[in-house]
């Protein structure tokens, strides 16, 4: 009996089956079979079976989806034999409902646009200026030149290292702010080493422990001005390769502080 070689592993041939795959929502006995019958002409299943590779187990089934689909017709002979429908018409109702789709969801876009355009979050935005701060010398002095001008709130994020950077450049600055009636809230890491700082910073600020993504600092003064900051290293040296961003901005510091899933403390952090 000569054996025919199964065509959809030609270079024509593979790509068709695999677009109705993929695009059009066969599955992929489906998309074998309806293009073997279009370059192979009317078949039995068991010749189908053959010449697409797909299983006889599975064969019947295949074409009984096709069937439904519109795709393959069924031609009342003995043996029974199938024939693929004119892709211009199994097709065309498929064609249509992508249409409808398209049209759909340009409407859908059209809305979006117009919650966009009322919300006028795009000139708040264009209001904002980002400042890109580089090396830790710059971001050292952008913390200290935001401090001086808090009035209500100060908030730190930062990492168990970053607490002792921030004492120590920061610690006087921050005293006369919360004797000035300035509310500072420290947000960080706590272990046995910085147990006996944490302890001492309860005295006079709000400190809450927090899983701190590593190398983060984040400043907000006022909620309405932000530096986001990433200290790499011992926080005792001074790096280039360290980097942050600073922006006047309400709306991206709020932003930043929901991203962090920090809350507002109501108590200070207990250390036992």
């Amino acid at each position: 009996m000569e054996m025919e070689v199964p065509s959809l592993t030609s270079k024509v041939s593979k790509p068709l089956w695999q677009r109705l795959y993929e695009d059009i929502g066969l599955s992929e006995y489906e998309a074998r079979a309806y293009i073997s019958l279009l370059e192979n002409g009317p078949s039995t299943a068991s010749r189908l079976s053959m010449i697409s590779g797909i299983p006889r187990t599975k064969i019947y089934g295949t074409l009984k989806k096709l069937i439904e689909r519109g795709l393959v017709v069924e031609v009342p002979e003995n043996p029974r034999m199938f024939i693929s429908a004119p892709p211009s018409e199994a097709l065309e109702p498929i064609l249509r409902a992508y249409e409808r789709l398209v049209e759909g969801f340009q409407t859908f876009i059209s809305s979006l646009e117009e919650m966009y355009i009322k919300t006028n979050y795009t000139s708040k935005l264009r209001r904002s200026n980002l400042w890109v701060v580089l090396g830790r010398n710059e971001i050292l002095q952008k913390v200290s030149r935001m401090l001086t001008r808090a009035n209500k709130i100060v908030e730190l994020v930062t990492t168990e290292d970053g607490l002792v950077l921030i004492h120590k450049f920061y610690g006087r600055v921050l005293d006369d702010l919360a004797g000035k009636g300035v509310e500072v809230r420290i947000f960080t890491q706590r272990s046995s080493r910085n147990q006996s700082l944490i302890r001492e910073l309860c005295y006079v600020y709000k400190v809450r422990q927090l899983d701190v993504p590593p190398s983060i600092l984040y400043v907000n003064v006022d909620d309405s001005r932000f530096l986001l900051a990433s200290l790499t290293g011992d926080a005792s040296k001074r790096r280039n390769s360290d980097i942050g961003v600073f922006m006047e901005n309400p709306i991206l510091c709020n932003l930043i502080f929901r991203l962090l899933r920090i809350g507002r403390p109501r108590e200070p952090v207990i250390v036992g």
